[in-house]
């Protein structure tokens, strides 16, 4: 924790008073062009990857970058998408999967999940792209993890 108070004071520090009118602007309004939807994983950095500055992505994470189906109750996921659309105007959408991925390995092996009923329950919204992988090879392995991935961004 004492790693990210003292990042937290050099970002306070140094970049954010190295851009003070990129943030003085970003205070007031936000026009990203571009949804970035990827997994929460910790070494996945949606900025870092695109070589973007704040306020140039409108970012969602979740495990696995898994977009459930829509339905008429309260989802924040949903909701993130309307605002994305309908409130920021975003143009483009990205879909963005990542190698090693724990949620698409707990969708290939259960075990590894099931002391975790909400992962399981969210991770059921992965189904199709288990489904895709399973249509391509009989018996799906531990080594089709990225195939799986991709299955899981192609589905969307």
């Amino acid at each position: 924790m004492k790693k990210v108070v003292l990042g937290h004071k050099h970002f306070q520090l140094n970049f954010f008073n190295n851009r003070i009118n990129l943030f003085s602007k970003l205070s007031n309004e936000q026009n990203p062009e571009v949804l970035f939807i990827t997994c929460s994983d910790s070494r996945i950095d949606p900025n870092l990857l695109t070589n973007s500055e704040p306020g140039e992505l409108f970012i969602i994470r979740n495990a696995g970058n898994i977009i459930p189906p829509h339905t008429n109750s309260a989802c924040g996921f949903a909701a993130s998408i309307e605002f994305a659309i309908n409130a920021i105007g975003i143009k483009h959408i990205v879909v963005c999967g990542h190698s090693d991925c724990g949620a698409m390995k707990g969708v290939l092996d259960k075990s590894k999940i099931k002391n975790l009923p909400d992962v399981q329950k969210w991770l059921d919204f992965a189904q199709p792209a288990l489904d895709k992988l399973h249509a391509k090879s009989n018996n799906p392995k531990s080594s089709d993890i990225l195939q799986l991935t991709q299955c899981n961004v192609l589905n969307y």
